[in-house]
């Protein structure tokens, strides 16, 4: 039983006790001759949740999905290839990325999580460029913020990503 990470019947029914009286502090009697480990965030081991088996397939199928997104913008047939998924902290992911993207958030009810979706400049860019008749070309440029028009493909973008 010590590898559960679920409350037993028991200590289920004494938090409930608890937060019914109102008392949530450690003097309650409950538990008073249980030690308390320290805890640091961010030290978990996180290779208890499995080898992501079902992420893997999921991240196949919206990579297959993605596609027809991105074709009618491009207008030529898109490669998009899903990688094994990885997990970092978010300090690591925002090390490891520029200051200036694209990142959206939105909720997936099938999933009962949050979708990340994060886009460069340059591929903004490129997809503005594509989308109103121009080259498919990357052209290096400095900006911090992106036009109007920019927010609407990348408006459009997040939508097709999250309807797929």
């Amino acid at each position: 039983m010590a590898d559960s990470r679920k409350l037993t019947t028991d200590e289920v029914n004494a938090l409930m006790e608890g937060l019914t009286r109102g008392d949530v502090g450690g003097d309650t009697g409950v538990g008073k001759d249980l030690e308390v480990a320290p805890f640091s965030f961010g030290t978990d081991d996180l290779s208890l949740m499995g080898d992501y088996y079902a992420l893997r397939l999921i991240n196949e199928r919206f990579a297959r999905f993605a596609r027809t997104v991105f074709q009618p913008m491009l207008r030529v047939q898109p490669r998009i290839s899903s990688f094994p998924p990885e997990v970092k902290t978010f300090d690591e992911y925002c090390s490891s990325i520029d200051g200036f993207m694209s990142l959206n958030t939105s909720r997936i009810e099938e999933l009962k999580g949050l979708l990340l979706t994060v886009l460069h400049p340059s591929f903004i860019s490129v997809l503005t460029n594509s989308y109103y008749g121009g080259e498919i070309s990357v052209t290096p440029n400095q900006r911090t913020e992106f036009t109007a028009t920019e927010e609407r493909v990348i408006e459009i973008i997040s939508s097709g990503l999250n309807d797929a």
